[in-house]
């Protein structure tokens, strides 16, 4: 757990420092405390190379906060490619080590980086000094001025208007407005124990003084009354203030814009159902007006055109009984055996070719014959059921001889 306050830890440390260089006016020091460690300059070199990009860190805030979840937070917003090494020093204080230059760049250069709308100060850092002596008072935020006159957006002119609101990094007079209003991007460093400014002067001679508003993007906390970050009006004093003590706002907030000009949205690019838009399918008037009226089926680009031989073939009446597939006289023992009727596929034809299995290509370069069909598949014959047709077969069979005397037997009963 980080307790915060700033400039607590530093004045902790002074004290302990202090104790410490009094005591050693006392002390004698034995055999093992004298053994130097020895960093040979190869080796010095070597760390100096690894620790290149090395950050120290302060949450602007009093509060106590979880030092894990601060963590947890910068990983997550910052997306590095390279998982940075973040270690608590005191409280309230940290380093951060970053292992390539495209994650240092992005870390120092871009921003501000917040932690429950709190502002985490951050500066470059040898590694070697004492990091509660490194100054952590400033952070970095982006401004803009707005209601400047075209005639005056001279660089000379735009430079001295954004060094009234602090250090200043960089300058954006032609930009792409993600905000609304006319204005100029101003990217400057300021001091956090210092009000945010909210006008900046413009002199013309003539037409007098104009006071140019500042609005600020994706800013933490900051007071109504005094106007720093790191508290709320709630926090200030003992929180209780006049209407009057108000000196700052949310109007000096920048407000995103819905809709940026020139760029298409994202829905735009990715169609949904019914001719909707964006994830989700979420329909647009034409897939609620097919949702309505019931005829989403109706639409004609759902109709069947495609041409095929085997839908000009004519159905086949399968043959699925068993009794029959008994009752087929002309069906040969053999048939029988193997459970096949006689609608049985003609091979020596020579109108049929053979298909290719995979891309159904003719492989002989003939024509396909529409009027082949293919057999049926034979109907399902229990193993009973052929053991009884078999018996039934032999025992109503009997030789020729038997059938003539049979014949004449009868003959001679009907003559009598």
């Amino acid at each position: 757990m980080a307790t915060a306050g700033e400039g607590s830890g530093a004045g902790r440390k002074d004290e302990g420092d202090e104790a410490l260089a009094r005591a050693l006016k006392n002390l004698e020091l034995r055999e093992g405390e004298l053994d130097d460690v020895f960093i040979a300059e190869q080796d010095l070199a070597s760390m100096r190379k690894k620790a290149r990009w090395l950050a120290v860190a302060r949450l602007n805030t009093r509060k106590t906060f979880s030092s894990e979840a601060l963590f947890e937070t910068l990983r997550y917003v910052w997306g590095l490619a390279v998982d940075p090494e973040l270690r608590e020093v005191d409280d309230n204080l940290f380093t951060f080590k970053f292992f390539c230059l495209g994650d240092w760049n992005k870390v120092m250069n871009q921003g501000p980086w917040l932690f429950r709308k709190l502002h985490v100060m951050i500066a470059e850092y040898d590694g070697v000094t004492d990091p509660a002596m490194v100054p952590l008072n400033r952070v970095a935020v982006w401004a803009q001025i707005h209601s400047l006159p075209e005639l005056y957006r001279d660089q000379l002119v735009v430079d001295q208007l954004a060094r009234r609101i602090g250090q200043v990094k960089c300058v954006e007079v032609t930009h792409k407005r993600w905000y609304e209003g006319d204005y100029i991007r101003v990217r400057a460093s300021i001091d956090v124990a210092k009000p945010l400014i909210r006008f900046v002067p413009l002199n013309i001679g003539s037409e007098g003084r104009k006071m140019l508003p500042v609005k600020y993007e994706k800013v933490g906390y900051f007071c109504d009354v005094c106007g720093t970050l790191g508290h709320d009006l709630e926090e200030c004093g003992d929180g209780i203030h006049k209407d009057e003590d108000i000196q700052y706002g949310k109007w000096m907030l920048a407000e995103r814009k819905s809709q940026i000009s020139g760029v298409p949205s994202f829905r735009a690019s990715f169609p949904g159902r019914f001719g909707g838009h964006g994830r989700g399918g979420r329909g647009g008037f034409e897939g609620a007006r097919k949702r309505l009226s019931g005829d989403v089926f109706a639409d004609d680009d759902l109709d069947d055109t495609a041409s095929s031989p085997i839908k000009n073939q004519k159905p086949v009446e399968l043959v699925t009984g068993v009794e029959e597939e008994m009752e087929d006289a002309s069906e040969t023992d053999g048939a029988r055996e193997n459970g096949k009727t006689n609608r049985l596929l003609n091979f020596d034809d020579p109108n049929i070719v053979e298909m290719d299995g995979v891309n159904g290509e003719e492989q002989g370069g003939g024509k396909i014959s529409p009027d082949v069909v293919p057999p049926p598949p034979p109907g399902y014959v229990p193993p009973r059921e052929k053991k009884r047709s078999k018996k039934g077969q032999t025992n109503s069979t009997p030789s020729s001889n038997d059938d003539k005397s049979a014949a004449s037997i009868e003959e001679d009963r009907r003559d009598q």
